[in-house]
């Protein structure tokens, strides 16, 4: 179910030398050739598949968010490729042959997304499928050599619409009890806050936002897991020495390249490894975090869009954790552990009460066949919100987190190795909150509404802390 994961082979296509492939655990993007096209773009062609998709119409859908990295020939540091065209099934793009899917490029064309094209559910598998990219954008030209890593990371589509943040209940720091039905972060709530009274953009007894501020109510993706330790290594082998350096997390937090807590990630020089790339990435802080953001195109999620994304459109309940109801159990043990195939003995959440103490594979308690509240999932099918890492999220509960602007990653990053995206809070983590609970925190912090971290600025790397990325549906995609 997760994957963005990389594995260079080497293959010559026309006047290009591509670069192939991608894979993780389910999502697999492979087979990747280039192609010329004319002096300014080129064909990218590859296969995808995953299991476990669907897309019920006029509910949601789960896609892949799919992207590509290009290292000219000499050049040590790879570059983000920028796609031409956009919309959905922009001219000389082709859903090739399988399942029939539908792909979409938002408007700043740093990738695109891939779905399912009519309702159903399953494993999607679609061949031979083409994209275009701009080589110009990239400084090259048709007679250029490059080598080409094509990347991919499961995410699930909340759709537009208006929904309860807080619950009424009991939980620490939750807003009043606010029914936001306005993309407009900036306006004023009215009335008593009650559930279907005349609300606005923002929760009852907050300071507004920007207009900008991504508030919940229009449609976005979010990732479907938290970031993977291959995910992670996956992302930090394409950075150069300076930025690796930076963004190390066994240093200056994990503190080692054993296996701590459950983190196998180890790096020196050259490559990272895991030993676990199914497992949730812990040690990740803010910077970490913003820098995986922006590196793959995404932003982060605001506060309210954690609410929404945990609850949907359903009506809250009081003290609801994030799979809707108030029950929660801890995992006794785990089998095949690191194998790729971990089950749970027990439990539906990750949190203090359970053995063994760190992060899972990511998605563990998802089965086939299992209920919402057994999966531990949100009302759209999202994985892990509660317990396991703590989700960074936006918080309106500061100036700096209120000047955010929802602003997408470009895909570069500065040479240090940080995001530099304008209006993201910065390496003092200012801005940036925490939603959702982690394993060595006991169950509170699990409901969807508690916001005991949720506007707290804390910057160091801790053994809880993880991500998820999330990306504003592009213009007229529906459920």
């Amino acid at each position: 179910m997760k994957g963005i994961g990389k594995r260079a082979v080497t293959a010559a296509c026309g006047l290009l030398l591509a670069a192939a492939s991608a894979c993780g655990n389910g999502l697999q993007v492979t087979n990747v050739t280039v192609s010329k096209r004319d002096d300014t773009t080129a064909y990218v062609k590859f296969d995808i598949a995953w299991q476990h998709s669907w897309r019920f119409t006029n509910i949601n859908h789960d896609a892949a968010w799919v992207f590509f990295k290009v290292q000219p020939e000499g050049a040590t540091g790879w570059q983000h490729v920028t796609l031409e065209g956009s919309g959905t099934q922009p001219a000389d793009y082709s859903a090739g042959s399988g399942t029939a899917i539908d792909l979409t490029v938002p408007a700043d064309r740093t990738g695109l997304f891939v779905r399912r094209a009519a309702q159903g559910s399953g494993t999607l598998a679609a061949t031979g499928v083409q994209a275009v990219w701009n080589i110009a954008s990239n400084g090259l030209a048709k007679s250029s050599r490059v080598r080409m890593q094509a990347m991919a990371v499961e995410m699930v589509y909340a759709a537009e619409g208006s929904f309860a943040a807080g619950s009424g209940g009991s939980e620490s720091g939750a807003f009043t009890l606010t029914t936001i039905s306005t993309p407009d972060a900036s306006a004023a709530p009215s009335g008593t806050g009650a559930l279907g009274g005349q609300a606005g953009g923002y929760p009852a007894g907050q300071t507004a936002p920007n207009a900008l501020w991504p508030n919940g109510y229009r449609a976005f993706y979010c990732m479907k897991t938290e970031v993977t330790e291959g995910q992670w290594v996956d992302f930090f082998n394409t950075l150069t020495d300076a930025q690796k350096a930076t963004r190390d997390i066994t240093t200056g937090g994990k503190n080692s390249d054993g296996v701590v807590n459950r983190n196998t990630v180890a790096w020196s020089s050259g490559d990272a490894t895991s030993a676990a790339r199914d497992r949730a990435c812990s040690y990740l802080a803010w910077v970490d975090c913003a820098a995986f953001a922006d590196w793959a195109a995404l932003r982060p999620m605001t506060e309210l869009e954690f609410e929404k994304v945990c609850r949907g459109p359903q009506p809250p309940l009081a003290n609801e954790y994030v799979w809707g109801n108030t029950t929660i159990g801890p995992t006794a043990a785990l089998a095949n552990d690191g194998t790729g195939s971990d089950t749970a003995t027990g439990g539906n959440c990750n949190y203090a009460s359970s053995t063994p103490k760190g992060p899972f594979r990511a998605g563990i308690f998802a089965t086939a066949s299992s209920s919402r509240a057994a999966a531990g999932a949100s009302y759209w099918g999202v994985l892990d919100l509660g317990g396991s890492l703590w989700e960074k999220a936006i918080t309106i509960g500061n100036a700096t987190g209120r000047a955010f602007t929802g602003a997408h990653g470009d895909g570069e990053l500065d040479a240090a190795g940080n995001a530099n995206v304008t209006a993201w809070p910065g390496i003092d983590a200012a801005g940036n909150g925490f939603r959702g609970g982690g394993f060595n925190h006991d169950a509170n912090p699990v409901r969807t509404s508690d916001r005991l971290g949720g506007a707290v600025t804390y910057a160091p790397r801790c053994v809880d802390y993880g991500f998820r990325a999330v990306r504003t549906a592009p213009d007229g995609v529906m459920p």
